[in-house]
């Protein structure tokens, strides 16, 4: 692969659990392990790892700077080319923690911060969201028509122009045998290979 071809890449690990025996730790992993052996360029972020405030006032949205650690994960993902997101689904949507993240990482702050607002940091990058569950992905579909992962693409990612966006969703992963979970594993090791 040309250099040209290269492109760097923020993920984004959303699980709350920092337990690394976790499922989604080992898809987030493959993903990596792909994208680093293709040459690019990966950023990752266990929010598991992080202190994460949760946002409870309107002056903390507008006014308040978030932890430093999230100030440089701005700049991380403004000088990105692609996002790849990885969260559970739990009770129909991303986990609240994994919400928290996404609030103080997109929130407005103080406007003398001298940074590029928030919102603006994801225009113009591609994205790969990756979200497991435990029930059937196509019941998730069909029955609950995606809606807790389309809202967050439509209100959030979309809204703020990441394009192209596209979704993996693995279900029934407590029933699923080594032999299934290894090929998703492959399945995102090629991923992220591609970028993609």
């Amino acid at each position: 692969m040309s250099t040209r071809g290269l492109r760097k890449i923020v993920l984004l690990h959303g699980h709350p659990d920092p337990d690394r025996a976790r499922l989604g730790y080992a898809l987030a992993d493959a993903y990596e392990r792909g994208a680093r052996s293709a040459g690019h360029e990966v950023h990752r972020v266990d929010i598991a790892d992080l202190d994460i405030g949760f946002l409870r006032t309107k002056r903390q949205w507008e006014e308040e700077l978030p932890a430093p650690e999230i100030l440089a994960l701005r700049e991380k993902v403004a000088a990105s080319d692609h996002l790849a997101i990885f969260f559970p689904l739990w009770l129909g949507a991303m986990p609240a923690y994994c919400k928290a993240f996404w609030e103080q990482l997109l929130r407005t702050g103080s406007p003398q911060n001298g940074n590029e607002s928030a919102p603006s940091i994801l225009r113009g990058k591609s994205a790969r969201m990756v979200v497991t569950m435990g029930m059937p992905a196509p019941f998730f579909r069909w029955y609950f028509g995606g809606y807790g992962v389309r809202s967050f693409e439509r209100s959030v990612l979309k809204s703020m122009g990441v394009a192209p966006l596209r979704r993996t969703l693995f279900g029934s992963v407590e029933r699923r045998d080594a032999a299934a979970l290894q090929g998703w594993a492959a399945a995102m090791h090629e991923m992220g290979r591609r970028c993609n």
